[in-house]
């Protein structure tokens, strides 16, 4: 069985990523970081793919193709996790553990690299921003990513978990990660003082109730077997004490697995913010507009490929492998799937303290006290690591 060893840099890297975190699309330090660790262990890198992406390919000759994936962006908080290793950027913080995919990505291809019995074939790395934005991986996509690299023949990824223990992984044959779709509904008005209500639509009314109906539309719209999410989580508008504002954005994420169920949810919405327009005196389609902004596919895991995986895991590594439910995050690693038309496998490394069941085991990612246990690092530079390595030997197989 493989030991969870690490390259001895990998700890620093990782503590520097989360030190100094970039929103998506503003990555520059951090790909910048990683092109300069991959160079130096042998990757051909290759940046500015979708703005601040970047690929390195290892190439040990004929053979089979594995492309790993992950993400350079962080999250718009403030940390206050109490790390010496702490974010020192104010209001940004890895609040989802994607400092230490990069380490462990950028780890585990450096051990590769240096095995004189590494299998022939080649090993591509995709270092892709803006996954919290939704659309780095369209970005990556659109800017000729499927061209500048050899086509894989199974794609990587794996995200931490604080509902897992460290030393536990955790996947889903199938159907893995939900779709979501991000709607944007913007609304002007003339505006005015607030001592005057009456003389013209109040548009931070419209967007209050216009978000408590849309709270209900799963609860009322749709079947109660289904799964499903609608949420409101951004709303903008002017504000001044005296300020009737003269306009309001209203932001609207949308997460199912079925077609049938995404469609039933995108015409109630519909439904819902024509109702409330001209219940509050506004006119849909000239005072009142629904966007898309973003739609990410749901994630798919090849059910064949991810239970030999599984196996490798527990065969090779002091670690379980456990097989879970979908779950109703999302993760546009499906745009890559897609584009690429692969197999592929994504997985969970447990991040909560070792010992626990399965469940929360401590402060949840997307918050500002999230952060991996000690040990989550060299478990996951092991867990993929072993991946690519399978992938390479021709272990994994493929549908």
């Amino acid at each position: 069985m493989t030991a969870l060893r690490l390259p001895d840099w990998a700890p620093a890297l990782y503590e520097s990523l989360h030190r100094g975190p970039e929103l998506g699309f503003q990555e520059h330090r951090t790909a910048g970081l990683l092109a300069e660790v991959l160079s130096r262990e042998g990757f051909a890198v290759t940046r500015a793919i979708g703005g601040t992406g970047l690929v390195a390919v290892l190439d040990r000759g004929p053979g089979p193709v594995v492309a790993a994936r992950a993400e350079l962006d962080a999250l718009p908080l403030q940390e206050r996790t109490g790390a010496a290793f702490a974010s020192e950027e104010d209001g940004v913080m890895h609040a989802c553990g994607h400092d230490l995919h990069l380490a462990a990505l950028a780890g585990a291809a450096a051990q590769l690299a240096g095995r004189p019995d590494l299998p022939s074939g080649r090993i591509v790395l995709i270092l892709q921003p803006a996954e919290e934005l939704g659309s780095g991986a369209a970005r990556m996509v659109d800017d000729g990513l499927v061209e500048a690299v050899p086509h894989p023949d199974v794609l990587l990824s794996q995200h931490v978990s604080a509902m897992a223990p460290v030393g536990v992984l955790a996947s889903t044959p199938g159907t893995a990660l939900a779709a979501a779709e991000t709607l944007t509904v913007t609304a002007g008005a003339p505006g005015g003082h607030t001592g005057l209500p009456d003389s013209g639509p109040d548009l931070v009314l419209f967007a209050a109730n216009l978000t408590q109906r849309l709270h209900t539309v799963v609860g009322r719209d749709v079947p109660p077997f289904e799964q499903a999410v609608v949420s409101v989580p951004a709303m903008v508008a002017p504000a001044a004490p005296g300020l009737r504002a003269p306009s309001v954005a209203v932001t609207v994420n949308i997460r199912t697995f079925e077609e049938r169920v995404r469609e039933l949810i995108l015409g109630r919405v519909d439904s819902v913010v024509r109702a409330e327009s001209a219940a509050a005196g506004l006119a849909f389609g000239e005072d009142v507009q629904l966007a898309q902004h973003s739609r990410v596919p749901r994630v798919e895991n090849t059910a064949r490929v991810r239970d030999r995986l599984a196996a490798v895991h527990e065969a090779r590594l002091p670690v379980r492998h456990l097989t879970v439910p979908p779950a109703l995050a999302s993760d546009d690693v499906s745009v890559l799937v897609r584009a690429f038309g692969t197999a592929a496998v994504y997985w969970f490394v447990g991040s909560g303290e070792p010992g626990s069941r399965l469940g929360p085991v401590g402060p949840a990612c997307h918050t500002d006290a999230y952060l991996p246990h000690p040990a989550t690092l060299a478990v996951a530079t092991a867990a993929m690591r072993e991946a690519m390595l399978a992938g390479l030997a021709g272990d994994l197989g493929s549908d």
